[in-house]
């Protein structure tokens, strides 16, 4: 009988953030950095003692039950699975306290989490968050959740944003009927429907089709057509021979098919089950996040092989095999038919993992139940007009200097912003009253004084997608309130819509309290979106080197200013003030004409605008002149004059926060105009 595992050999699976349909089991290009979950995030335990007993020897079910109720509530689900991990290996670790359930640890306290967790982005825990979790837990035995008390780097497979929809085929046979039907009530997961076969094509609005037990293949390409649009499919026992062997299937195998093993009165050419231990070639597949070994269930299909002269088709994967001179038996593989979201089938060996008459301990037969609702949370692409995804929206954000100045420092005090926010529906699900909201001068809301609005500077462009949107001519910025809304009430935001907002700010001279601002004061800008089909709000993120590319181009413009990463907030846009490093400044330049030539002995006047003080020198011989002993954060008027020329582009203001270098008046002949000349003419009388 199956009974222990045996080596275990690791591969590499990822999740890209940014592209949402990724394959299901197909290997990826590149394996991405952990991404940083902050504080406050919430964590479904998927191991056996964090969410079962203190031996490791239970499992409640009911966790997959609540992962699936915040999908249906529009809050999206991170999967942590730990790329290239063996079976069993820690996927994350996080300092934590429990809110939920009485399993695990009460905390606070640094655990180590496995058997791929879910993870609630900190963002959606709300009190209408937690009145769910309190309400799904009084229906049946309590779901264990914990919250980070500290940021913590995780790997995460998927975002899940789709709604699991199932449709059950028939089952039957000898081995008990409704065996997926009282799985998915067992975990609390509502959402099912008892299908006949004939309801299931390209167009049907579910996320996936189970088939626990079929005798029949008259409707396996209607099945197939479902899975090529999209939606995933579970196979499991004797639908393994139905629908794989049969002319219009072959999901995972060439036309030889497999070769059948199993249990009962059925008549098995291949032979009978068989007694080896199992093996778990890929510990990352979304398919084996269980802990422990899989029981050595009865039924018609317990275990499969190619048939001969055959082999695999559609990248198929093995999740479990047996082990020994039975190592070419399978008892669960993964195919895609796609290398987008969905279309994906999973086969499963053995009939009701339920059943107690097998010999298996409860947690051999509870990982076999594991297996089948880990396939409801691998990703889906379903039709948009099924409503079976959460809207995505991703916000984006640059900021630059919108004035022109020569020589100085990168910023300072003074200078104009332009602030650039991209706002793109990156799902199947058209946003409805969309908006966006900036505080210009704040930092977590609180206020800051550092940034002025420039009136009148807010522009709306919709740049695809058939999206609408106008300027909110009531914006001001200066709180959490509508008129720090960016786009008038109304804008829709459709599949693939994208607009764009650009905004300028002033920096002031003096920040809070009427002081100056400190060298190197960082002003954050960070917007927020929602709409009707957005649960919670979207924070832009910082336009940088990893996310540059939907925009069409590869770097940040030179001209744009840092931006920084920090904990606790997604990627805020950032600039950062060069302030006075002495107590005095000096300024330096030319004054010449448009050709270049020198003008000697130009008047340059330095004036103190606060103080009326002012300072002046003559150019020398190269047409150059140097001020010094300058107040420093002071705003200077300087100007050029000389007996000859004009200076068209007049004065020079700006506030002096350093040594000014490279300051050049450009000056312009005057224009005389010719003196009359009289004749005189003398006649002789």
């Amino acid at each position: 009988m199956r009974k222990a595992p045996g080596h275990i050999l690791a591969a590499i699976f990822v999740f890209c953030l940014l592209a949402i349909g990724v394959s299901a089991q197909a290997p990826p290009n590149f394996v991405p950095p952990p991404e940083n979950i902050p504080a406050g995030a919430l964590i479904i335990p998927m191991d056996n003692v964090h969410q079962g007993n203190a031996a490791g020897t239970t499992f409640n079910l009911r966790a997959y039950g609540l992962a699936n109720l915040m999908l249906q509530n529009n809050v999206p689900v991170k999967w942590a699975i730990k790329p290239g991990k063996a079976k069993d290996d820690i996927d994350f670790s996080a300092d934590v306290t429990r809110i939920s359930g009485n399993a695990g640890v009460a905390g606070p306290a640094n655990l180590s989490f496995s058997g791929g967790p879910f993870v609630i982005p900190v963002e959606y825990d709300t009190p209408t968050l937690r009145n769910l979790i309190s309400t799904f837990n009084s229906g049946g035995v309590d779901v264990v959740v914990y919250k980070t008390n500290a940021a913590a780097m995780v790997d995460v497979r998927y975002t899940l944003t789709h709604k699991p929809k199932i449709a059950v085929g028939p089952d039957g046979g000898n081995y008990g009927t409704g065996v997926h039907q009282t799985l998915f009530q067992n975990a609390g997961i509502p959402n099912f429907d008892s299908v006949t076969d004939d309801l299931i094509d390209i167009n049907s609005c579910y996320t996936m089709a189970t088939q626990a037990h079929s005798t029949s293949s008259e409707f396996v390409n209607l099945y197939k057509q479902f899975v090529i649009g999209g939606g995933n499919l579970l196979l499991q026992c004797a639908s393994i021979r139905t629908f794989e062997n049969n002319l219009s299937g072959h999901f995972q195998t060439t036309s030889h098919g497999y070769s059948i093993f199993g249990t009962g009165t059925q008549d098995f050419p291949s032979g009978a089950a068989v007694n080896t231990a199992l093996i778990y070639p890929d510990g990352s597949m979304p398919f084996n996040q269980f802990i422990g070994i899989l029981a050595n269930q009865d039924g018609a299909v317990t275990e499969y092989e190619y048939a001969e002269g055959g082999g695999p088709v559609n990248d198929n994967r093995v999740s479990v095999k047996n082990s020994g001179s039975d190592e070419s038996k399978y008892v669960a593989t993964v195919s895609s038919l796609s290398s987008g979201a969905g279309s994906t089938v999973f086969e499963l060996g053995g009939h009701d993992y339920a059943r107690t008459d097998s010999g298996a301990s409860e947690i051999e037969r509870l990982n076999g139940q594991r297996m089948i609702l880990n396939t409801i949370f691998v990703p889906v692409s379903r039709p948009m007009s099924c409503g079976l995804q959460q809207a995505a929206v991703l916000g984006y954000k640059s900021v630059r200097r919108f004035n022109f100045r020569d020589g100085g420092p990168a910023l300072v005090a003074g200078d104009t912003l332009e602030w650039t926010i991209d706002y793109i529906n990156n799902s199947e699900v058209p946003v409805s009253d969309f908006n966006i909201r900036d505080e210009v001068s704040a930092v977590n809301g609180l206020l800051t004084g550092n940034l002025t609005l420039v009136a009148g500077s807010n522009q709306v462009t919709v740049l695809g997608g058939g999206a609408t949107a106008d300027p909110n001519l009531s914006y001001d910025g200066l709180g959490d309130d509508p008129t720090s809304d960016l786009l008038a009430p109304g804008a829709f935001l459709p599949v693939g819509g994208r607009v764009q907002v650009k905004i300028r700010t002033t920096v002031n001279l003096l920040g809070s309290g009427g002081h100056p601002l400190p060298n190197g004061t960082i002003l954050y800008n960070q917007t927020i979106a929602r709409g009707n089909q957005v649960v919670g709000t979207v924070k832009s993120e910082a336009i940088d080197a990893s996310n540059t590319s939907i925009f069409g181009i590869d770097t940040p413009a030179a001209d744009s200013l840092a931006q920084m990463q920090t904990i606790g907030v997604l990627d805020p846009t950032i600039a950062r003030i060069s302030a006075p490093t002495r107590a005095n400044s000096s300024i330096s330049g030319e004054v010449r004409t448009a050709g270049g030539t020198p003008i000697a002995y130009a008047l340059v006047t330095a004036l103190n605008a606060s103080s009326g003080q002012s300072k002046s020198i003559r150019t020398g011989a190269d047409g150059t002149f140097y001020l010094d002993e300058l107040e420093t954060n002071s705003l200077y008027i300087v100007s050029a004059k000389i007996k000859g020329y004009t200076f068209p582009d007049g004065p020079a203001t700006f506030t002096i926060t350093d040594n000014v270098t490279g300051l050049a008046f450009i000056g312009r002949p005057v224009q005389t105009k010719p003196r009359a000349v009289t004749t005189t003419i003398f006649r002789r009388s």
